[in-house]
Formats: structure tokens, sequence, C-alpha cells
């Protein structure tokens, strides 16, 4: 089908896979984009829910559902969290490098992408909670009443007005503020996740 398409010069619809290492935060953001990005057409994009565990497992889980159906691209949302995940993330890069998988990392959690909504910041921070402690501090202004929930099913719409922020500051920091430091892994904090939302977006 995707043949006659092209020879007729249609184009066709890419189709992306996108796995991420959380159970909740990142399918509830993704899925919100997707919809938006699926709405305008030009890509399909299947989001996959992780189990919650390491980045290998991640990859593992993407190559599982490459056996399933064919994808134009397959990224993987992936914490690089401390020290003692080393391991797992290596094997994990090797595996990517393989299968021509592209890694998508934030260190040291996918919140520091959520934290870029509402400021530029490259702030070390040892853990995940302590990116959520500072996107509280933000969060219950924007939602009085509120924290922020790594649960929250609205967490895209939520942040939608903010997006092209979140892009910039994002994309400022990890090339800005970390020169000549190619791998996220060594640039705390940053993340890559602004580079698959400018991806979607671009169609």
């Amino acid at each position: 089908m995707r043949r006659e398409r092209r020879q007729l010069g249609i184009r066709p619809r890419a189709t992306i896979l996108i796995v991420g290492e959380g159970e909740r935060t990142e399918p509830h953001y993704f899925e919100g984009l997707k919809k938006a990005v699926e709405a305008r057409g030009g890509l399909t994009v299947r989001v996959k829910k992780g189990r919650g565990r390491s980045a290998e497992d991640v990859v593992n889980e993407a190559l599982n559902e490459m056996g399933l159906r064919a994808y134009d691209e397959v990224w993987c949302v992936i914490d690089v969290e401390g020290p003692g995940h080393t391991g797992p993330l290596q094997r994990a890069r090797e595996l990517a490098e393989k299968h021509r998988i592209t890694l998508c990392m934030s260190n040291p959690s996918f919140e520091v992408w959520i934290l870029a909504h509402f400021e530029r910041t490259r702030k070390h921070f040892p853990d995940a909670a302590a990116v959520i402690a500072e996107i509280n501090k933000h969060w219950q202004k924007a939602f009085p009443g509120q924290k922020y929930e790594k649960g929250d099913a609205a967490l895209f719409e939520r942040l939608r007005d903010q997006r092209d922020a979140a892009i910039s500051n994002a994309r400022s920091v990890r090339e800005s503020d970390h020169p000549g430091v190619h791998d996220t892994a060594k640039a705390n904090s940053s993340t890559d996740v602004y580079r698959l939302v400018s991806r979607l977006l671009n169609g």
C-alpha cells in the first residue's frame, strides 16, 4: 500500500513508535500530543507504556513492538536517574544503536521536560523527587490548590499553552549551558524531549 501511494504521488504517513520508561507520566503526555499531531495529518503515532524499570527494558520493549509491525522511526524516552543505572543505560545505548532506535534522555528524569514549561534552568538535581519539588513551586501558582501528579491524565492539556516555551527552554539549556557535552547522561539537568516534540509537531 505504501509503495502504491508513492507511485500515485501521495506522500505516505510516517509511523512513529514512542516507548517510555514510565507507566503513567510519559504515556499521558505523549497520548495528548499524539491526538494533536494526528488531527493535523502527516504522522501516525503509537505510544507504548513502559513498565517503570530500566532503560534497557524500554529498548527491549521497543524491539518487541518492532517485531509486530513496521515503523519509520522508533524513539525510547528514558531517564538517566543516577550513577547506579550506568550499566542498563549503556546496554540500552548499544541495543538502540544496533537497531536504529533513537534514545531520548532526560537527566535525571522526564520531569526536567515538565519543568521546562515553567522556567529555563540547568540546576543540578540529584533525583526525580528534587525536580518535582521544583515543579511544584510553579504548579501550585498555575493550578491553585493542586500539586503535580505523575498520574495526571490531563498533563498535556494543562501544559499545552507553554509547549513552545518548553521547547525553547530545553533546547537553550541543552545546547548552550552544556557546551561540548554530547552525552545527556553527563548533562544534569537537561532533556532531549524537545527534539522528539519538535519532530512530531513539524510532521
